[in-house]
C-alpha cells in the first residue's frame, strides 16, 4: 500500500536514525517538512547551498506525489543531477527513492526496482540498518503490486530479522517498526500465496499492534485486511463490518497531503471489498455503485494498478448480468491497463533485475565465504605461530625446571629420610598415647573395680570365719561322739565352703577382665549377653566415678531389651567404649551440676534395643552440658576433646569410634543440644 513508502519516506534522505550514524544522511530542519509545494519553491530560490537545493527538490518532488506524477518525476530528476554533480551520497539516496515511488505508482516496476536495489547495495556497503530496513520494505511492497507474492514474502523475512536485530532498543520502537516494516507485508503475501491461515494470523497481529500503537490509519488497513481474508472465507456480515470499521477509522486519519491520500486509497479499497460482497449477493445495483465509487477514486489518485482491479470487478459484473457492451468496454479498459503494467518487455526487465540481483547476492555470500576462509587461515597462521612461541617458551622452561630439579633432588632425598624417620617416631608416639590412653581407661576402672572385688572378698573372708568357728564346734562334738550335731554342722560348713568358692570365682572374673581390659592385642570376638556386658561397666564406670568423686551421685536409670540376647564382640574392646561414654556421661553431668551451684539432678539412661535387621542398639543420654553444635561433628577426631586441659587426652571416643566401626563394622553417632545433654548410640550388628 503507498501510505507505507509515504509515511517513511520522511526518514529516508529526510530524518537520519540518530542510534546509527551513517555518512548516507543528516538531519533536515523539521519545519520544511510542514511547507506546501509554493512555499518550497520560494525557498528554492532563495537557497544559498547545493546541498540545500537537493534537499528542496527531494521534498517538491515528495509534495508532488499525490498531485502530479509528471511534476513529482521531473523534481526528483533534477535533485538526482544536482546531487550526482555536487556529490552528495545522501541527497542522491533520498532522490532515488522517490523516484522509485514515482515509477511504483505509475506501473513502472522495472524502473522502481532498479533504483531500490542500486540504494540496497550502498546500503550494504556502509552496513547501514535503518537503511537496509526501508530498502527492503519498499522491494516488498513493489514485488507485492506486481503479484509477485513469493518475493514480496521474501523481502518481508528480511525486514522482520532486521527489525529484531537488536539495531530498534525498546519494545515501542520494536512494535512499530515491526507492524510497518514486515506484519502487514507477510499478510499480504501470504493472501496472495492463498495461505488463508497465515495470513489471517498477521492481520490479526497487525490489528493488535495499530491498536497497541494508537494508529487509526493502520487499524483501518488491518481491518481492510481482515475483510479481504473474511470474504474468500464467505464470512459476509464479518467482511462487511470489517470494511465499515475501515471506512471510520480512515476518516480519522490527518489532513497531511500524504494521509489524505493514504485515506482515499483505503476507502477506495473499503468500497471495491464491499462491491464485490454486494456481488455474492447479487445486490447488482449497490454493486455497481460501489465499484464506479472505487474506480473513480483510483483514476483520481492515478493508480494503474488499483484501477485495473476496479475494472476487472466491473468487467465481471457486467458479464454476470448479460451486459455485454458494459462488460467488454472495462474489459479493454483493463486489458490497456494491463499491458501498461505488465507487458513482455516490462517483465522481461524485471527479470533480467531479479536476475543481477540474485548474482549480486551469490557474489557478496561468494565474498563473505572467502573472507572467512582467508580468516580462518589468518588465524590457522596466528595459532601456529603462537603455538611454536609457546613451544619454545615451555622448553626453555622445561630445561630450566630441569636443572633446579637435579640440583634439588639431593635435598628432597635429604627431607625425604627426615620425614620418614618423623614419621616413624610420631606412629610409634601415637601408638603410646593409644595405649596411654587405654591405661587411663583402666584407671577409670581401677575404682569401679575395688568396689565390686570388694563384696566377694568379704563375703570369703566371713564365711571362712565362720567355718573356723564350725571347725572348732565340729571338734567337741566329735568327742562327745553326738553324730547328728556332726552332720549338721559339716552340713554348714560345706554349704560355706561353696558360698567361699562362688565368691572367689567372682573375684577371679573381676580381675580376668580387668587385665582383658589393659591388654594391648587386639582380642577374639565371642558370644556376650550385651544386656550382662552394658550392667557391669556402667556399675563399675558409676562406682569408678563416685570413688573419685565422694560428692557426686546421679539418677542411673536402665532399659535392656530382653530380645538382644547374645551377640559375637570383643567383650574388652566394648567395654572400653562402654566405659569410655559412661564416664563422659557421668562427667557431663557432673560439670553442670557445678555450672549450676548443686541445684541440678544428674541423670543418665542407659538402654538396649534389638531392630529388625537383627542388629542391637546401645543408646546412653545424659542431661548434662552438651556439645556445642560447631564443635559436634569434630567428636570423634583423634585429640578433640572438651574438656580442660589436663583433664583429657581426646583419643577416648576416637578409639570408641574405630573400635565400634572397623572393629565390628557397626557405627557410632551423637546427637546434642548444648546446654540439654547429649545421646550417643551404638548400634552394633548381628553377628
Amino acid at each position: 500500500m503507498r501510505t507505507c513508502l509515504l509515511s517513511v519516506l520522511l526518514l529516508i534522505g529526510v530524518v537520519r536514525a540518530p542510534a546509527q550514524p551513517s555518512s548516507l544522511g543528516a538531519i533536515y530542519d523539521p519545519d520544511l517538512l510542514k511547507l506546501n509545494a509554493d512555499s518550497l519553491r520560494g525557498l528554492l530560490l532563495q537557497a544559498k547551498t547545493d546541498t540545500g537545493r537537493v534537499d528542496l527538490l527531494i521534498l517538491l518532488g515528495q509534495s508532488y506525489l499525490q498531485r502530479n506524477k509528471d511534476s513529482a518525476l521531473r523534481f526528483t530528476q533534477q535533485a538526482v543531477w544536482l546531487a550526482q554533480r555536487i556529490n552528495y551520497p545522501r541527497g542522491l539516496f533520498g532522490a532515488r527513492t522517490r523516484m522509485a515511488l514515482v515509477f511504483r505508482d505509475e506501473g513502472n516496476y522495472p524502473k522502481a526496482i532498479e533504483l531500490l536495489l542500486t540504494n540496497l547495495a550502498i546500503a550494504e556497503r556502509y552496513h547501514d540498518t535503518l537503511r537496509l530496513y526501508f530498502m527492503n520494505q519498499f522491494l516488498g511492497i513493489v514485488y507485492g503490486a506486481m503479484g509477485d507474492f513469493a518475493h514480496q514474502l521474501q523481502y518481508a523475512r528480511r525486514v522482520q530479522q532486521l527489525t529484531h536485530s537488536g539495531f530498534f532498543k525498546t519494545a515501542n520502537e520494536v512494535q512499530y517498526y515491526a507492524l510497518r516494516g514486515y506484519v502487514n507485508q507477510m499478510a499480504r503475501a501470504f493472501e496472495g500465496l492463498n495461505r488463508l491461515d497465515s495470513a489471517l494470523f498477521y492481520w490479526q497481529r497487525s490489528y493488535s499492534l495499530a491498536a497497541t500503537l494508537k494508529d487509526n490509519q493502520r487499524i483501518a488497513f488491518a481491518n481492510l485486511g481482515l475483510a479481504s481474508i473474511l470474504a474468500k472465507q464467505n464470512r459476509v456480515d464479518e467482511a462487511f463490518s470489517r470494511y465499515r470499521t475501515a471506512l471510520d477509522f480512515a476518516g480519522k486519519t490527518g489532513r497531511g497531503y500524504s494521509e489524505l491520500a493514504s485515506r482515499e486509497e483505503m476507502m477506495a479499497q473499503s468500497w471495491l471489498g464491499m462491491a464485490t460482497l454486494f456481488a455474492k449477493n447479487k445486490q447488482w445495483d449497490s454493486a455497481t455503485s460501489y465499484g464506479y465509487m472505487s474506480l473513480a477514486r483510483y483514476q483520481l489518485l492515478t493508480l494503474p494498478a488499483q484501477e485495473l482491479k476496479a475494472d476487472l470487478f466491473l468487467n465481471e459484473l457486467y458479464a454476470k448480468q448479460d451486459r455485454t457492451d458494459s462488460a467488454y468496454k472495462y474489459l479493454r479498459m483493463a486489458m490497456l491497463l494491463k499491458d501498461s503494467l505488465f507487458n513482455q518487455e516490462k517483465t522481461r526487465q524485471v527479470q533480467n533485475l531479479q536476475f543481477n540481483e540474485t548474482l549480486r547476492m551469490q557474489q557478496l555470500e561468494q565474498e563473505r565465504k572467502e573472507a572467512l576462509q582467508r580468516y580462518q587461515v589468518n588465524l590457522k597462521l596466528y595459532a601456529l605461530g603462537a603455538g611454536l612461541v609457546l613451544v619454545l617458551l615451555i622448553a626453555f622452561f622445561l630445561y630450566r625446571n630441569n636443572k633446579a630439579k637435579q640440583t634439588s633432588n639431593v635435598l628432597l632425598h635429604e627431607q625425604k629420610r627426615r620425614v620418614e624417620e618423623a614419621y616413624a617416631r610420631l606412629q610409634a608416639t601415637q601408638a603410646q598415647l593409644v595405649q596411654q590412653e587405654k591405661m587411663a581407661s583402666l584407671g577409670e576402672l581401677t575404682a569401679g573395680i575395688a568396689h565390686e572385688i570388694q563384696n566377694p572378698l568379704n563375703f570369703v573372708n566371713n564365711f571362712s570365719e565362720a567355718n573356723k568357728e564350725l571347725l572348732d564346734e565340729l571338734q567337741e562334738a566329735n568327742e562327745k561322739g553326738n553324730q547328728a550335731e556332726i552332720n549338721t554342722l559339716a552340713a554348714d560348713i560345706k554349704a560355706n565352703e561353696e558360698k567361699i568358692n562362688q565368691h572367689g570365682k567372682r573375684a577371679d572374673s573381676i580381675v580376668k577382665n580387668m587385665l582383658q581390659h589393659a591388654r594391648t592385642t587386639a582380642g577374639k570376638k565371642e558370644p556376650i549377653n550385651i544386656n550382662q556386658l552394658v550392667e557391669e561397666y556402667l556399675r563399675l564406670s558409676y562406682h569408678g566415678f563416685r570413688a573419685k568423686n565422694s560428692s557426686f551421685s546421679a539418677i542411673v536409670e536402665t532399659s535392656f531389651s530382653e530380645e538382644a540376647g547374645q551377640l559375637a564382640v570383643v567383650p574388652q574392646d566394648l567395654g572400653r567404649v562402654l566405659l569410655n561414654l559412661f564416664n563422659n556421661a557421668f562427667y557431663a553431668t557432673q560439670q553442670k551440676k557445678q555450672q549450676q551451684n548443686g541445684l541440678f539432678e544428674p541423670k543418665v539412661s542407659v538402654s538396649t534395643n534389638k531392630c529388625a535387621d537383627g542388629s542391637v542398639e546401645v543408646h546412653v543420654n545424659d542431661n548434662g552440658t552438651g556439645i556445642p553444635q560447631t564443635m559436634i561433628h569434630k567428636v570423634f577426631q583423634p585429640f578433640f576433646t572438651t574438656k580442660p586441659t589436663g583433664e583429657g587426652t581426646g583419643l577416648g571416643l576416637s578409639l570408641s569410634y574405630d573400635i565400634v566401626t572397623k572393629e565390628h563394622g557397626g557405627t557410632l553417632s551423637v546427637q546434642s543440644t548444648e546446654g540439654k545433654g547429649a545421646a550417643f548410640v551404638v548400634m552394633l550388628p548381628a553377628s
